[in-house]
């Protein structure tokens, strides 16, 4: 087997445990990310939290109060804008303070939000304090996976970039699960332990982020070449240590931020200019596709759609096994995407969403749902692998192949344009939902159909297979010829050869340092 196809295992033996624990502590943050967006989303259906925040129930006065229309939406919308300053502003924070000190502020923000949220007696000082924390998830989402990225062997990347989403459907079934412990609970108590839990994973990384080092490539690029060889020392094993290759894997960075600075470009103007406008195309669609495809919808609204279709007695048990599900697609599609290819697993996810969201539209429509044991059980698993199959196609893909096709010098800017369409299409499918649902109910699942169908379209005639592939190689991929299908990047020949990082390159760096820098650096 070539080097650029090292075994899963062998990758792991350059792995110390201070890597696990200091990707274990910036991941704790993921915990914030998973519990804020699916905890809102089961809090609509509690009756404490709606006799806090709700208003009379039409019906009668002695029911459970309701959430009103033009409230729910801009309680599950205007986070979105949070959501965005986050993506802003992690940048320029990230370059000049560094992973650690981002980490730092994003918690002590997070627990500033939690804390308005748990004092709060008015649904507007609630939503407030959902968009200061949603300004921590935009943060997050940028920042776990670069970090990890960044102090990951090079053949463990995708693995650890890529944990951040099982994580968070982890910290999802937390969330169902201790509503589902308060579904009946009428005091005040029965909401404000959900949120108040939230508190846990920003105080865990605040009192444990002080132990870990920063990322080598950061260090590098503030000219702290001896504080980056040292860390890089923490993070890799003794043996990959003694044999030198520490110091030869910092000089292949220090090499790589000179090439990049030399290089003309990577200017914002350059995402709609030459191939970089298809790459720009494609991580669109991906994030839409991804968001409004109905990953969204059940996030904002899944347990109270359970509650409108007759499935109110059972809906937090049912939303325990969506998030279970999506636990499990998420694992399986970090273990898989790096030997089956990013490709098939799109293919075969967006197939399936296809199927999952017409079943949700045409039977959850049916007049006599809310009695029709059989079709609310079809609705039920419906949604349950609907989350599963997300997972396996955009859910992690979006992130892995965007950061992927933005080569050597675009791949922050390009993943800049993922996350801003992704909180555009969050914030649209959470703004609009209430209304369209209001006016034909569960038939707003053929719209889901619409978009999924569009991103299977994609997935089969463009979305680019670049498992194993180099960054340097991504831009030669793409700029020779300038289209190609997405199953022509598959085999394709680049002129670059040389596979991942290895300790024969440490002899190599002296005589050739050009070209193993051009093909391994980070």
């Amino acid at each position: 087997m070539s080097r650029k196809f090292q075994s899963f295992r062998e990758n792991w033996r350059e792995v110390s445990p201070f890597l696990i624990f200091c990707v274990l502590v910036f991941s704790a943050s993921d915990f914030m990310f998973g519990l804020d967006a699916s905890l809102f989303g089961s809090l609509q259906a509690l009756p404490s939290w709606l006799h806090t925040f709700g208003s009379e129930n039409p019906a009668g006065a002695d029911l459970t109060p309701v959430l009103p229309t033009l409230r729910k939406s801009i309680m599950n919308s205007i986070v979105y804008v949070g959501r965005l300053v986050g993506v802003l502003i992690f940048e320029p924070f990230a370059e000049r303070f560094g992973f650690k000190s981002l980490l730092v502020f994003l918690s002590v923000l997070q627990t500033i939000a939690v804390v308005l949220q748990l004092s709060a007696h008015e649904w507007i000082q609630f939503t407030v304090g959902r968009v200061i924390s949603y300004v921590t998830i935009g943060l997050i989402e940028a920042c776990i996976p670069s970090y990890c990225a960044e102090i990951a062997p090079p053949g463990l990347r995708g693995f650890l970039s890529g944990l951040f989403v099982p994580l968070q459907n982890a910290s999802a079934i937390w969330a169902s699960g201790m509503c589902t412990a308060y579904s009946t609970e009428t005091r005040k108590i029965g909401w404000l332990v959900p949120v108040a839990v939230q508190l846990a994973p920003a105080c865990i990384t605040l009192s444990l982020v002080w132990f870990t080092v920063e990322s080598p490539r950061w260090l590098v690029s503030k000219g702290k070449t001896d504080d980056a060889i040292s860390a890089l020392r923490k993070l890799r094993t003794k043996e990959y240590s003694a044999s030198g290759q520490v110091e030869a894997e910092v000089e292949l960075i220090t090499r790589a931020i000179e090439d990049d600075n030399a290089v003309v470009g990577g200017r914002w103007i350059d995402l709609f200019s030459g191939s970089m406008w298809r790459r720009t195309l494609y991580t669109m669609i991906m994030f839409i596709v991804y968001e409004a495809g109905g990953n969204q919808f059940y996030n904002s609204y899944g347990p109270s759609f359970f509650v409108a279709s007759g499935l109110g007695s059972k809906s937090f048990i049912y939303a325990c096994l969506v998030q279970m599900a999506g636990t499990i697609g998420s694992l399986m599609t970090i273990l898989l995407t790096d030997r089956v290819g990013r490709r098939p697993l799109c293919i075969f996810g967006s197939t399936l969403l296809v199927i999952w969201v017409t079943i949700i539209g045409a039977l959850g429509s049916k007049k006599d749902i809310t009695t029709n044991t059989s079709a609310q059980n079809a609705v039920v698993a419906s949604f349950v692998m609907l989350l599963w199959s997300t997972k396996l196609a955009f859910a992690t893909h979006a992130f892995i192949v965007t950061i992927e096709m933005g080569g050597s010098r675009m791949r922050k800017k390009l993943m800049f344009v993922g996350a801003l369409f992704d909180v555009l299409s969050s914030f649209a499918v959470s703004f609009a939902s209430p209304y369209v649902v209001t006016a034909i109910g569960a038939k707003i699942g053929y719209i889901f159909t619409f978009i999924s169908g569009g991103g299977l379209i994609f997935s089969i005639f463009f979305l680019p297979e670049l498992r194993g592939r180099t960054l340097e190689e991504v831009d030669e991929l793409f700029d020779k010829p300038r289209f190609r299908w997405g199953w022509q990047f598959q085999g394709a020949k680049t002129p670059i050869s040389q596979g991942v990082w290895t300790a024969d390159d440490a002899e190599d760096i002296q005589d050739k340092p050009e070209e193993i820098v051009r093909s391994k650096a980070f």
